[in-house]
């Protein structure tokens, strides 16, 4: 069986390792070149499922370098109100082995240290300055792709793995588009210095994510991240840094028309403006911003997933499911595509399944694990943008119910389940990481 994967980036990185490590044939397709830069991005949890299908998929040097790099963060999240007085502390906790449940332990790594350990080893299998265009159905059953420099090869199997705006999904499932959900995030970042740690509370700079909820509009999310210092080299090897990550969400309305102008200093005076009377460690954090690192990210979501035809041709990550920012689900959905990708197609590649049976199988499971972050994600950015202040203090009040309530706390924060086909998650590896570290 021949692959062919459009994309170089988390999910289809770690699925082109995971079919390698199987014996599978498999080609990426990447569009930008082997030195471009890479985003900066401002960090990534990987949770439990994320490090699964990283341990499973990669090599073993690469898992080992993960593991060495990335700082364990615990599976905690945090409620404050706007005098960061605790609403809610809860832990996350997935289904184990044999019905046990497991605590969530995530790890914490910036994005282009991420892409590295992702990258690393499949310089033979990447494709660069390959631009993917369209493709075909052939008469032997084959899939033709297409590039822009008029150039095409034949595969078994296509997997769109090209993001947010896939020219996969355009032509496969036209329907399915991204949509503006009215919520627009100011995004920036400082960087962690002992005089800005002596001054911050010790919660805000332990890795967990940090939700701010007032009693008026808007929210703040505020964590300790890795990330590059200098944002501008062109290089995926840069030095890293801790920084301390605050992102403020509200309805696009809200702002004013022309915000995508401001200037970073007229940005953070706009935020510190609007959290005007909220504790003073939040506006100290915003005004001592790097100014070449603030943005202003118009948030888009998709809708609920249905079912459709299955083919030779399928995708996984944000050019199937992207979600908001919000929460940190998207780069750990598309490390949950991969492993359970290289599981299905390492089941037709030794003949015990059929190949759209198993794709269509798949997508049924992607599709539930997919729709639910989806609406996690897309819930948590409008209940953050949500003006009125009723729902707001409500929420606030069920939170702190919920904190003296442990019965309540387990309604807000399910036991998480594990896509059938992959199984439960085991006990004794990525459970236990954080204890190697």
């Amino acid at each position: 069986m021949n692959v062919g994967i459009i994309g170089s980036g988390i999910g289809g990185a770690c699925l082109a390792h995971g079919l390698r490590k199987n014996g599978i044939k498999v080609k990426v397709y990447e569009r930008g070149s082997a030195t471009s830069s890479i985003l900066p991005g401002y960090g990534i949890y990987v949770d439990t499922f994320g490090q699964q299908a990283m341990q499973e998929c990669l090599p073993e040097t690469n898992w080992l370098t993960f593991k060495k790099i990335s700082k364990p963060v615990g599976g905690q999240t945090r409620f404050y109100d706007e005098h960061l007085h605790l609403l809610l502390e809860a832990q996350r906790n997935i289904h184990g082995e044999d019905g046990q449940i497991i605590t969530e332990d995530r790890m914490s790594i910036s994005r282009s240290e991420l892409i590295e350990v992702l990258n690393e080893g499949l310089s033979n299998t990447v494709q660069w300055n390959k631009t993917f265009e369209r493709y075909e159905h052939m008469q032997n059953g084959k899939v033709r792709l297409f590039f822009t420099d008029k150039s095409h090869e034949d595969v078994d199997v296509l997997i769109g793995a090209d993001g947010s705006n896939s020219r996969v999904r355009k032509q496969y499932l036209p329907a399915i588009k991204r949509l503006d959900i009215g919520v627009t995030l100011t995004v920036g970042r400082v960087r962690l210095t002992q005089a800005l740690a002596d001054s911050l509370p010790p919660y805000l700079l332990d890795g967990s994510p940090n939700n701010i909820v007032p009693k008026s509009s808007g929210g703040l999310f505020v964590s300790l991240w890795r990330a590059p210092i200098n944002t501008q080299v062109k290089s995926t090897s840069t030095e890293i840094g801790d920084f301390v990550m605050w992102a403020y969400a509200a309805a696009t309305n809200s702002y004013p028309n022309t915000i995508t102008d401001f200037p970073a200093e007229s940005l953070c005076d706009l935020i510190c403006t609007r959290i005007a009377g909220w504790d003073q460690n939040l506006h100290t954090l915003i005004k001592q911003s790097d100014m070449e690192n603030i943005s202003v990210i118009p948030l888009r979501s998709m809708d609920h997933l249905l079912p459709w035809r299955s083919s030779a041709v399928t995708l996984l990550g944000d050019a199937i499911h992207n979600m908001t920012p919000m929460v940190g689900m998207g780069a750990n959905t598309a490390l949950r595509d991969a492993l359970l990708l290289t599981q299905t197609l390492t089941q037709v590649a030794s003949g015990h399944e059929d190949l759209i049976k198993a794709i269509s199988d798949y997508e049924q499971q992607m599709r539930t694990y997919a729709n639910e972050a989806v609406e996690i994600s897309l819930r948590t950015a409008l209940n953050a943008a949500d003006r009125s202040m009723i729902k707001r203090i409500l929420f606030r009040t069920v939170l702190r119910v919920a904190q003296t309530l442990p019965p309540i706390k387990r309604v807000l924060f399910p036991i998480t389940k594990s896509a059938q086909h992959q199984g439960k998650i085991k006990l004794g590896t990525t459970h236990s990481l954080s204890s190697t570290q």
